[in-house]
């Protein structure tokens, strides 16, 4: 039965039904005495027929989202189950609560994969700190040390990445031992990062774009509130010659070549690699929204510490009044097309969402496909304030350099492919600047996360003199190419809040 269409929580739900009847069926032919068959995670069939254990793997590289197939603990508090940790929901009530020290949650890949990090977003993660140990087994009964007693960071909602040694396992235990402020032990959802020997090349589900009620027949301002954007695309200002910008209150009824609505409702962005672009200093064109937060007050400069834009998490208080502190970008959409000629660092490469800087950008979230490959991954590059850029992949092969953009030729066997739809979510909160990729809409399947700790890397944006802007939409960050060829996206949600 193929399930590697489904979202994670389906695949949970089709493969428990697949284990129960194979194990109903075996049972049965064997009058109800032992059979080959075991049900995921530790739980155990009378008498049963020891299964072959699979050949370790160790010769795989890749800090990839691993499926979990099961999840199952020792106690539960509230109703609160295990199975709400892979449910790929990072809302705080659907959480795996424990209601006494120690508890131990175990987690089951299914078979044995190359553990290298372990991921965990703890409820009420930015409020108070949590004790735990790490365990791997490869039968679910003997396990070993993973990593001694840790302590969460209590500064995040997201998930705390935990780096342990390279380990085959199966199953990944996690047991909680104290909380800061005496209240249950409770994780929101958990991950496992880590590679596998010959991975199965993920067949994405296709999504009925009707669901969004879009209308084809409108200008995109008519579907998405715009009111706080400004659109900048590749035609050219008579004015000054660089790229032309539609202010926030025009965007209402505005359509051109660049910036259109898709014949199911979506909102299109489309950039050609020639093309006027937004400044004297800027070598590459896009058609993408500027986050404005005066929405439409042309009193409040665009620019500058204002309440036009907004500052980092860990920024001290500029002292006057600002758009907002951190923030969360999420859109949801479609790559229908990439640059097909160029230079290998250039080809198939744009940017879809943005945190810009007063001059440099903290986060460029990019999508990269070569022509001969049938998906493309997800990485986004940090840029130090006044200095270089470094890498981070979300979705795809590893990065070795994270100096260096990445130009693997390898077609990532958990990618992105053209017109699938999926979403992201970049997130800022303190120092942190998260990003996860989900397959489909914004419930769906979570097949990436990174993020970059801007206090750990001494970024510099730390100041009362910066401050930031979302965009989103399609950058090209192609200039070696065709003039006339293009990246083109599709939104079919785009949403920006700010505390």
């Amino acid at each position: 039965m193929a399930l590697s269409g489904l979202s994670r929580s389906s695949r949970n739900r089709a493969q428990a039904a697949v284990i129960a009847l194979v194990t109903a069926l075996v049972l049965g032919s064997c009058g109800g005495g032992g059979g080959g068959g075991s049900a995921p995670g530790p739980i155990a069939t009378p008498s049963p027929t020891p299964t072959p254990t699979p050949t370790p793997t160790t010769a795989c590289s890749g800090t990839n989202l691993l499926d979990i197939v099961a999840a199952s603990s020792d106690q539960t508090g509230g109703g609160l189950v295990a199975a709400n940790t892979i449910d790929d929901n990072l809302d705080s009530t659907s959480r795996w609560s424990a209601p006494g020290v120690p508890a131990a949650l175990t987690l089951d890949l299914g078979s044995q994969h190359l553990i290298r990090e372990v991921g965990i977003a703890f409820h009420l993660g930015n409020q108070r700190t949590l004790s735990f140990t790490l365990e791997a087994s490869n039968d679910g009964t003997n396990f070993a040390s993973l990593q001694g007693v840790t302590q969460s960071s209590g500064d995040t909602l997201s998930f705390e990445r935990f780096d342990v040694t390279d380990t085959s396992a199966r199953f990944l235990r996690i047991s909680g031992t104290a909380t800061s402020d005496g209240s249950p032990f409770s994780i929101v959802e958990a991950a496992v990062f880590g590679c596998s020997e010959n991975p199965t090349p993920v067949t994405a589900a296709s999504l009925d774009t009707s669901i969004f009620g879009l209308n084809p027949n409108v200008a995109p301002g008519q579907n998405f509130e715009l009111i706080d954007w400004a659109l900048d695309t590749p035609a050219v200002d008579p004015g000054d010659g660089f790229a032309q910008r539609t202010q926030e209150g025009e965007l209402a009824n505005f359509s051109d070549q660049y910036f259109f609505t898709a014949a199911d409702g979506g909102m299109v962005f489309r950039s050609t690699i020639g093309g006027a672009t937004t400044s004297a200093n800027s070598t590459f064109t896009r058609s993408e929204l500027r986050e404005m937060l005066r929405r439409g007050d042309r009193s409040i400069s665009t620019r500058g510490v204002n309440r036009n834009n907004w500052v980092l998490g860990y920024q001290p208080d500029p002292g006057v009044a600002i758009g907002g502190r951190g923030g969360v970008l999420k859109g949801t959409l479609a790559i229908n097309h990439v640059s097909v000629a160029g230079s290998n660092s250039h080809i198939g490469r744009m940017v879809f969402g943005q945190i810009h800087a007063s001059s440099d950008e903290p986060i460029r979230l990019y999508y990269k496909k070569f022509p001969s490959n049938t998906r493309g991954y997800i990485y986004f590059a940090h840029e130090i304030r006044g200095g270089d850029d470094i890498y981070f992949m979300v979705v795809g092969p590893e990065i070795t350099d994270r100096d260096r953009s990445p130009i693997d030729q390898t077609d990532p066997f958990n990618g992105i492919a053209l017109d699938e739809l999926f979403s992201y979510e970049i997130t800022n909160e303190g120092a942190r600047i998260d990003v996860i990729i989900r397959r489909g809409d914004q419930d769906g399947e979570i097949i990436g996360h990174n993020f970059v700790d801007m206090s750990v890397e001494n970024s510099g944006y730390d100041t009362t003199d910066e401050w930031n802007y979302f965009k989103a939409g399609v950058y090209t960050q192609n200039n070696t190419g065709d003039a006339a060829d293009f990246d083109m996206a599709t939104f079919y949600r785009l949403s920006n809040t700010h505390n």
